[in-house]
């Protein structure tokens, strides 16, 4: 995969996070000036690409200070709100289907003959959503390619905006933008039945770059039409998106987990969400109990699933037992706040 041009649009230096109190957040973009750039138009390139760990881009992660800094609360932005999703269009399918013929038979053979097994022994909250990935509201999900490895994301707005992890679109060990995002929508076993999307902006929280803390692991990128000259939304509609929301809610994790079906499948967690202690976060953390790891980051936590769809978290990893739990147990996200996908969207144009 070429390694693409990128143009950064916007720093704020640690200093300014040294210097004092915690002001409003701030967000950094950078765009896709690349004009030539390779896709990943085959399945057995896009099998080969492998989950990405979700450690290795954080840097070195939680500081103390990052960890135990009181929670900055605008009093204004205290009440839950949503944004709502949207449908596909009423024609995606067909014309899917005449433009990605090989993507459409490898998802016909995977769902012919019913539903398939929809659980993995031991451990009951845990189920594959293949068989249904071509279905609204799962045609929303689907597998990120990064120059790093894959993560999961899902789309989010009318415009062409998906959303994912922080640590799968700026590397923090090495200072850089991963790169090279491209999207697959209900991707499954190397199928990408509504084509592949690239990408033309990415932005993160400013604090992901300086902090790197939990609740700044959240990333917003803005695709481009794919080779039909269709945007994502003609064929996956959108989620809706929610924030402001309690630790306790009753949450659908999905993506497209390393450990799970190879990341090649769409894999889906239900569990009640429930916030660690301040010192691993506090209230801006949520935890959640699901059996995903490496290359489920970035993949969405869903309140009222299968009815408003709102996404209300993305997957960000695992921080030990004292504040998550058992690994391959459960993971931990940020907790949508006025102060991270509200932002992100406003910058980026929801």
């Amino acid at each position: 995969m070429k390694v693409l041009s990128l143009v950064l649009l916007s720093t704020i230096a640690m200093s300014a996070w040294l210097a004092g109190p915690a002001t409003a957040q701030t967000t950094t973009s950078v765009e896709n000036t690349e004009t030539d750039i390779t896709i990943l138009d085959t399945i057995e390139e896009r099998r080969a690409v492998q989950p990405l760990d979700w450690d290795v881009t954080r840097g070195e992660g939680l500081s103390p200070r990052a960890v135990q800094e009181p929670e900055i609360i605008d009093q204004d932005a205290l009440f839950p709100e949503t944004d709502g999703g949207g449908m596909p269009d009423g024609n995606a399918d067909a014309e899917a289907a005449e433009a990605f013929p090989d993507s459409w038979e490898e998802s016909a053979l995977q769902i012919e003959g019913g539903p398939g097994v929809l659980g993995t022994k031991d451990i009951y909250t845990q189920y594959s959503e293949a068989p249904f990935r071509l279905q609204y509201p799962r045609r929303a999900i689907g597998k990120l390619f990064t120059n790093s490895g894959s993560c999961s994301a899902s789309v989010v707005s009318p415009n062409n905006v998906i959303v994912t992890a922080a640590h799968c679109c700026y590397n923090r060990s090495s200072g850089n933008w991963i790169g090279g995002f491209q999207f697959a929508p209900a991707y499954h076993n190397g199928a990408a039945p509504f084509g592949m999307f690239n990408w033309s902006q990415a932005t993160i929280l400013t604090r992901w770059i300086n902090v790197g803390d939990r609740k700044s692991d959240v990333c917003v990128i803005k695709l481009r039409n794919n080779a039909q000259n269709r945007p994502v939304t003609f064929y996956t509609g959108w989620l809706g998106r929610s924030w402001n929301y309690g630790t306790t809610q009753s949450l659908h994790a999905l993506g497209y987990p390393g450990n799970i079906g190879g990341g090649n499948t769409m894999e889906l967690c239900a569990a009640e969400s429930f916030n660690p202690s301040s010192g691993c976060g506090g209230t801006s953390v949520l935890n959640m109990g699901c059996s995903m790891t490496y290359g489920s980051s970035g993949g969405p936590w869903l309140r009222s699933w299968r009815g408003g769809n709102w996404v209300n978290g993305v997957v960000s990893g695992y921080d030990g037992t004292s504040c998550t739990g058992s690994f391959g147990q459960t993971f931990n996200g940020p907790r949508f706040t006025s102060d991270n996908i509200k932002k992100l969207c406003d910058t980026i144009g929801c």
